[in-house]
């Protein structure tokens, strides 16, 4: 919380409102649906409603708790929260017009400040307990992805998979699915972000696995791409292309080289096979209480990479009628080059 408060010295504002949830969390603790944290520069605040009274009560670390009932968090910030403040900081990003409106109309005569990535630049380097907590989500999800193989046979449906894998993320240990899985056959594949569909597995059809899960809040996230039988000879070629472009990013990862130029890097070798039209999104992003969250890696970030930043690494390639490959990893970035937290094999399967 100390970090957080040195920046309302710098004058730019008096008080800072943080209105986006997994915010409230790294700061506070706090778990609930429904809560703003107010910093000042010796002080706390964490303003919820009364069905977290006790919740908050167990997990907020550092603040005073404001329980705001029978009225609206704007309306409680004015009763008294707000005294001595002429500037306030909001969460330009995280918070719509409508909120900010009633905001500015509520409060007046403060003057609302937006600000960007105030705590984004914070999250971006992690303590050694976010990096272990990652760790463990991701130690469920691939012990997850090899009890999946033995039910990838001819006749199932993508749905039932992703089922599968969300039961039984949270039977190994797991909150929850760190987003809804993803799984693909066929030529299905091709979809970046597909959703499962009744579509059956038959033979000789690529599958697509891409899901994590949660450990004390914090994200996991694996794809990657196999065969039932035999694979065509476009796929393989494909997938040696994949395959060869992410041991290049996870071998040149490292602090201070600019996201920009990791991503051109993998994205040469891709042009370089002839499937550069097919790689349409960025190289990877930043992993932690957000699936996507800084740093991006991506030809628009040109930013240098932190130490400490846990990233993605998936490059894919997806030829719509063919289909796609992806392969994603979990990595920490150091200065000597990269930690690869996950450790599920790459080279290709033929099930």
């Amino acid at each position: 919380m100390r970090m957080m408060q040195r920046m309302l010295h710098d004058d730019v504002c008096d008080a800072l409102l943080v209105t986006h949830l997994p915010h409230v969390r790294y700061l506070s603790g706090f778990t609930g649906s429904s809560g703003w944290l107010l910093l000042r520069k010796r002080s706390a605040v964490l303003l919820t409603d009364p069905r977290y009274r006790e919740q908050a009560a167990r997990e907020v670390r550092h603040a005073r708790i404001h329980i705001v009932s029978g009225t609206t968090m704007t309306t409680a910030l004015g009763h008294g929260l707000l005294r001595t403040v002429d500037r306030l900081g909001v969460e330009a990003a995280h918070l719509d017009y409508v909120t900010f409106d009633n905001l500015r109309t509520s409060l007046r005569p403060v003057r609302l400040v937006p600000m960007i990535d105030a705590v984004e630049d914070l999250r971006a380097r992690k303590f050694p307990d976010e990096i272990a907590a990652v760790r463990r989500a991701v130690r469920i999800s691939e012990r997850v992805w090899h009890e999946i193989l033995p039910l990838l046979q001819p006749g199932v449906r993508e749905f039932e998979i992703a089922a599968e894998i969300t039961y039984r993320q949270r039977l190994h240990g797991a909150e929850g699915d760190a987003f809804p899985p993803i799984v693909l056959f066929g030529t299905r594949t091709s979809l970046i972000h597909g959703q499962p569909s009744a579509a059956r597995l038959r033979n000789g059809q690529p599958v697509l696995m891409d899901f994590g899960c949660r450990v004390n809040g914090y994200a996991s996230d694996l794809t990657r791409t196999v065969f039932l039988g035999k694979a065509s000879r476009r796929l393989r070629e494909i997938y040696i292309a994949v395959l060869e472009a992410q041991a290049l990013g996870r071998d040149a990862i490292r602090a201070g080289l600019p996201a920009a130029d990791l991503d051109r890097l993998v994205r040469r070798h891709i042009e370089q096979q002839g499937f550069g039209p097919y790689f349409e999104h960025g190289l990877g992003h930043g992993l932690g209480l957000e699936v996507h969250e800084r740093p991006s890696l991506s030809w628009r970030n040109t930013q240098p990479l932190e130490e400490g930043a846990v990233v993605t690494i998936e490059p894919g390639v997806y030829v719509p009628g063919t289909g796609g490959v992806r392969i994603e990893d979990d990595v920490l970035v150091t200065s000597d080059g990269a930690v690869t937290l996950s450790r599920l094999p790459r080279e290709l399967m033929e099930l």
